[in-house]
């Protein structure tokens, strides 16, 4: 699985927990204390509702680094530029702000860490991530999503061993189904030779990545394995079939392309 898809999956995560429309994202609460000053609780609502608008984004920044400024011990107002930073496509500045802010934050926010380690991602830093996900785990064991950031980060990590096992517990914890994660599960089962079960999840998302080029490629390798193993020439049609549905075939790992490519 490549970064960019890795990235992909981790921002569907983030939207589908409409983080916006938490208590916290509307800053209804704080985990730590507002700085002395006596303007700081307004210069944080309008940060907060420059965010929840979607406007002048830069110029929310700006408040946010105001109340840093004011006290550098406000782990909120860090995590807000950082998050305003990443609405701007400032990974880098995002992911310091994010580092202070966890840092600063004693473990007590799940927000923090998981947008640190999506920011550890999207810059490269894999190891880092898993980090950051295996502490939600301990500090949030709950929720699922230090699970599932542990399974996202598990193929490139090298682990689809310890990654099913956490996307397991994740899908367990979401209750209700969960396509992404599901999407998740069929890629890792297929890491761990387990095509079968793999193809029966690849069919349970079809309907919502069915053009999806991670899906094609990655199906049509399940069905190749499984065909190969059971010698089945009309399963290894339909594996060539997903496999021309791929439209960018360079973002597919070397490994499927070799089944379905002639050197």
């Amino acid at each position: 699985m490549t970064k960019r898809l890795l990235l992909l999956f981790l921002l569907l995560f983030l939207n589908s927990k409409s983080f916006s429309q938490s208590d916290y994202f509307l800053g209804q609460r704080t985990y730590c204390g507002m700085p002395n000053q006596s303007d700081s609780r307004e210069l944080f609502k309008l940060g907060i509702d420059c965010i929840n608008q979607n406007l002048y984004i830069g110029a929310a920044n700006q408040l946010f680094q105001k109340l840093i400024k004011q006290d550098s011990l406000f782990c909120d107002a860090y995590f807000f530029a950082g998050y305003t930073f990443r609405l701007s496509n400032m990974n880098k500045e995002a992911f310091a702000m994010y580092y202070m802010a966890d840092s600063l934050s004693q473990n007590k926010s799940i927000e923090f860490k998981q947008n640190l380690a999506m920011m550890s991602v999207s810059i490269g830093n894999m190891r880092f991530a898993r980090k950051k996900y295996l502490e939600m785990t301990k500090y949030f064991p709950a929720s699922p999503e230090g699970y599932y950031g542990i399974a996202i980060t598990s193929p490139e990590i090298g682990d689809p061993d310890f990654g099913l096992e956490n996307i397991n517990i994740a899908e367990e914890k979401y209750y209700v189904e969960n396509k992404d994660v599901q999407f998740i599960k069929a890629i890792l089962l297929n890491l761990n030779g387990k095509y079968e079960e793999s193809i029966k999840y690849f069919e349970k998302v079809q309907s919502k990545f069915s053009k999806d080029d991670y899906f094609n490629g990655n199906y049509a390798l399940s069905l190749y394995e499984l065909a190969i193993l059971n010698n089945d020439e009309k399963q290894l049609k339909k594996a060539k079939k997903h496999y021309n549905k791929v439209k960018d075939k360079s973002n597919l790992t070397a490994y499927i392309k070799s089944k379905f490519e002639t050197p």
